[in-house]
This record gives C-alpha cells, structure tokens and sequence, in this order.
C-alpha cells in the first residue's frame, strides 16, 4: 500500500478493500426503541466511576423536525449535588468530536463540582453518534477494521515533509499523498453511507444543540435555563447554544475556543492560518522552558549550558532526518517505523498537554539516542474508534466543491512556511477533511447569524499559547457575542484551561456558576507552576472579582490536584 505517495499500485489494493467492506452490505441499522421524554437512571457498571455516580439516558427524538423518524437514545452519566439549594443541571463536554461526556461526569463529576460549586448536578452526556449514544457511528464492522483501513497510508502515519519548502520536489510529493488522502476519505465516506445510511444524517452539532435544549426541559423543567461547560470541540456546541437558544441561557462557559462560525462556513482546509496561530509559540516556549529546566527536568537538554535554540536545533535536525532515512522501531509495542510525519504527530500531541512536556522530552530524547518505541507508542495510542468526528464535521460543515489536491497543499505550505512547522501534520491528527465525499445531508445545518443576544453572559477562557485553540478564535467569538460574552485569560501554554493548573481561573470560574460573577475586563490569570521541575510560575496573576462566591471548597493544593487531575481526563481524550 502507497507511503504517502512515493510508491503506486495500492489503488488497486483498495479497491479490493472497498468491495470486502460493501459486499452484501445495506442500510440495515436496528431502530432505536423507547419513548420520546423517557429518562432512566440506574449504576454505572465501569468500575472506574464515582461512588454515587449515576449512568441512564434520555429518549429524544431523533429528527426534530419529523416526528415519523423515530427516536435517539442519548446516553448519560450523573453526580448528583451534595449542597443545596440546588442550581440545576450543569451538561458537560470534553471535546473530539468523539470524547465521552458520560466518562467526565462519573469519573470526575466530584472534581468538576469543586470548581463549579456542589450545588450542581454534573451532567455529562455522550453526543449524538458518540460512545454508547444509540444510533451509534458504526462505518466499519468493527474499530480494528477501520485501523486496518488506515495502516500505513498518509490518514495513519502523517505526511512527510522536506525541509526545503522551496524544492519542486517536496510539493510534487505532497501533491501526490493528497490524492492518496482524497481517495482513502471518498473510499471511507462511501462504506459509511453504505452501512448506515440515512442514520448518518443525525449526528451534527445542531441536532445535538437541540438534544440539550430538549434534555434541559426533561430534567430541570419547561422554563429551566441551559448551563453548559464545554471545552474544545465542546466550545463549539456551547457557542451554537448561545445562538440557536440565546432566551434560555443561563451559566455557559467555553473553554480552549474553536471558531464555530469557520467551522460551519468555511472549507476545512482554510482554517489552519487562524487556528494555528498560537502553535509555533507553544512550540517555543517548549523549549525555553526545557532549556531553563536543563537536563535534571528535561531529558533533551544536554548540559545546563544548553540555549533553547540548541536543543531546538538538535530536534529539528533529527526530525528533518526522518524524511530521509526513517528510523526502525521494532520494540514498539505496534512495530513499525518513525517517520517525519508521525514525529510531527507526536509533537503536536505533547504541546497540548504541558504537564506532560517532561514524560514528551524523555521519550524523544529516547528517540533520538535510536529507540523511538515510546514515541510510536505514543502517536498510536488512540482509542480504537470509528468515523465519529466526521460525521460531526461533515454533517456541520457548509458543502462546498471538491478542492483541487494542488490547491490543498499550496495552502498547507503557506502556513508550514508563515505560521507553524506543524500545517500539515493538523491535516491528519484533527480529520476534517473530505466533507465533500459525505454521503448524506443533514436536516438542520445552523450556519449562523453567530452575534446573538443572550439572556445571561457567557464567559470565554483562552490561553495566551494554545496550539490547537488560539486566542485569537476567543477574540473573535468575544466579538461577535459583545456584551452577552466576558473573556478572561491565561497566560500559559497548553490546551484549554486545565493544561496549566490556575487558581485564578477556578477562583473565577466558581464566581460565575455561583452568581454569574464576570471577571474585570482584561483579567489575565497565571498559572501555578510551569511543565518542567523548578519552572515555577507567578501566582499572583489578577483573579478579577469573585462577589459572593463561597469559598473554594478545598485547599489550593488539594483544588491544583484536582485540577491537574481533571486535566488529565480531557486532554487525553478530549482534544479537538
């Protein structure tokens, strides 16, 4: 099978594929059974979750819009408030598309509430297509077949850049590992809408917006006010909320901000000049810390004489290398080999997750000494999933014509050579690409307007260096919402605010659940410690008014481990 373009015939191979996956297959998915209004609580049977945590699920209708199209069975996780008054149901989502809401309520539903305060109930909720949601996103007959699908062609292993942007070659290359990405989506898409047919149709955020709208009536009543918490991928759920229901909103705050306007109206391939704004900064600051941390903190620095740009230096010498001359990795617990692309993967996974820059520099320094098993373990430690975020994506985003592979990557270069090193690698490890293959059209497909009214205030949170979620998409949601939106800070690194425990942001963020307390305007909050050992940081940053709230409901030692711990939880499995 083709590696990115510098090989042919695996077409043929694919095609032998595509008629394995459809052969005798048909729409066939088992309808949903239940009744429209019912929720059914009970034990969650993971060991893993809280004592008193809950797991059910709500039956909503499936298409909102025909009451004849039967109905969805949303599933959800519950902890229960353990102060009163009650404030209500407060919903969250970690992210993806794709992460579970359910795993985030009763796994750490005891955590959240000590940011938020105990007197709700934390709602996590697995979105439509999504973790044990019924009708599930099931494309392949099983998620190891779809791993198999993608083994070894450019959707697994990345694409291989050169260092000379400029070489004629480099593009020709990278042309040609396109056409191979088009044909692996179109191939993909076309087994998707072969197994599920029109159950695709139900998985966009709107009719997700709608699900918790509906929910909101089904657990707190008719007139009850939506409360929403959202990070990453979930800020685009909490901004389509706040404009298809701007009456009914009470305390909603996005974390780590996608622009959901560019996410519903704009080609995939023409987000990357904004949204990686903010990544070669991460990137930077990376290796400043690990240069300050020096080789007791950080395994790539060799001597405490070492600059940031000579561990830089030494990084990007080996990953240009690559290109060249892939490194075997044998001892991987996949075997396989190291290429330029999968270590561009790896790096754009660790700058999401500072706390764990330490365990990042360890295992690259590995790497670079000749055993990169940690590394490759760590690019293909995913959850085996199915095509989940596209049918999010697809279903969410404006049809637009097939781009030309040329076009794709002239752009993709622009920003590999004017914004970040990591252009292309994003192409693969946020998959939104070939919505134009997308077999179905959904029944609502909101599009805007994106500047509306609400009833209460929503509160936006950016880093100052988020490489998947740059400020400036918080800047430009703020924006657009004026008034009806206050925007607080945190200068740090990392993605959303829990990549870099504050208890700044979480003095500030239980203000607003408690009362709807806003930060001051231009509120910038510092985060308690940095990445590496002895990288310390200020904690005296502006917390910005915090009203009546009550007190934290722990020390800050013990509130830090909580949210280091909370952390933990969404950026593993909760990235855009």
């Amino acid at each position: 099978m083709s590696l990115n373009g510098r090989s042919t015939g695996w077409k043929h191979q694919l095609g032998a594929l595509v008629g394995l996956y459809l052969q005798n297959s048909t729409a066939n998915v088992s309808p949903v059974q239940g009744n429209i209004g019912d929720v059914v609580w009970g034990s969650c049977s993971d060991n893993t979750t809280l004592p008193g945590a809950e797991c059910g699920y709500a039956i909503v209708p499936l298409d909102y819009f025909n009451s004849s199209a039967g109905v969805a069975k949303i599933a959800l996780g519950r902890y229960n408030a353990t102060s009163t008054p009650r404030k209500g149901s407060l919903f969250v989502n970690p992210g993806g598309p794709g992460a579970s809401g359910v795993s985030l309520a009763t796994v750490d539903g005891g955590l959240l509430q000590q940011v938020v305060g105990e007197e709700y109930d934390i709602i996590g909720f697995d979105p439509r297509g999504i973790g044990l949601t019924e009708p599930a996103t099931k494309c392949f007959p099983t998620p190891e077949a779809r791993t198999a699908f993608i083994a070894n062609t450019v959707i697994d292993r990345g694409y291989d850049v050169g260092p000379n942007l400029a070489d004629p070659s480099n593009r020709y290359h990278l042309i040609q590992t396109q056409r191979d990405a088009d044909a692996l989506y179109k191939t993909q898409f076309a087994i998707c809408g072969q197994t599920m047919g029109d159950q695709l149709r139900y998985m966009g955020t709107s009719t997700v917006t709608r699900d918790v709208d509906f929910m909101t009536t089904l657990l707190d009543g008719k007139d009850a006010l939506i409360n929403f918490w959202g990070f990453s991928y979930g800020t685009v759920i909490g901004q389509y909320l706040a404009n298809m229901f701007p009456e009914r909103i009470g305390r909603v705050i996005i974390d780590g901000v996608v622009d959901a306007n560019a996410w519903a109206n704009k080609p995939a391939y023409t987000w990357y000049r904004t949204w990686l704004s903010s990544t070669e900064g991460a990137y930077k600051i990376f290796f400043e810390d690990c240069a300050k941390s020096g080789p007791s903190g950080c395994a790539l620095a060799q001597s405490s004489k070492d600059s940031a740009t000579d561990i830089y230096n030494r990084v990007e010498d080996f990953v240009n290398k690559l290109y060249d001359e892939p490194l075997p990795v044998p001892n991987a617990t996949i075997p396989g080999i190291l290429t330029s692309g999968r270590a561009r993967l790896f790096w754009i996974g660790a700058l999401a997750s500072p706390s764990n820059w330490p365990h990042a520099a360890e295992a690259f320094a590995a790497a670079m000494a000749g055993d990169a098993s940690a590394v490759m373990d760590a690019v293909n430690q995913k959850e085996l999933v199915d095509l989940e975020r596209s049918a999010v994506s697809c279903n969410d985003n404006k049809p637009f014509a097939l781009p030309k592979p040329e076009d794709v990557i002239d752009e993709a270069l622009f920003v590999q050579q004017h914004v970040t090193r990591f252009g292309l690698t994003i192409t693969i490890s946020e998959p939104d690409s070939g919505c134009q293959y997308w077999p179905v059209t959904p029944p609502e497909r909101y599009l805007g307007p994106w500047n509306s009214t609400t009833k209460n205030p929503i509160l936006i949170i950016s880093n100052t260096n988020d490489p998947a979620t740059p400020i400036s998409s918080g800047e430009i949601v703020h924006k657009a919402l004026g008034n009806s939106s206050a925007f607080l800070v945190l200068n740090a690194p990392g993605h959303t605010s829990f990549a870099a425990a504050s208890t700044c942001i979480a003095q500030n963020t239980r203000a607003f659940f408690a009362n709807g307390t806003l930060p001051a305007k231009g509120t910038i909050c510092q985060p308690n410690s940095g990445p590496f050992p002895e990288q310390a940081a200020n904690s005296t940053g502006a917390i910005g008014a915090i009203g009546s709230s009550k007190a934290l409901a722990s020390s800050d030692d013990q509130l830090l481990a909580s949210l280091r711990h909370i952390g933990a939880h969404i950026l593993g499995k909760g990235r855009r």
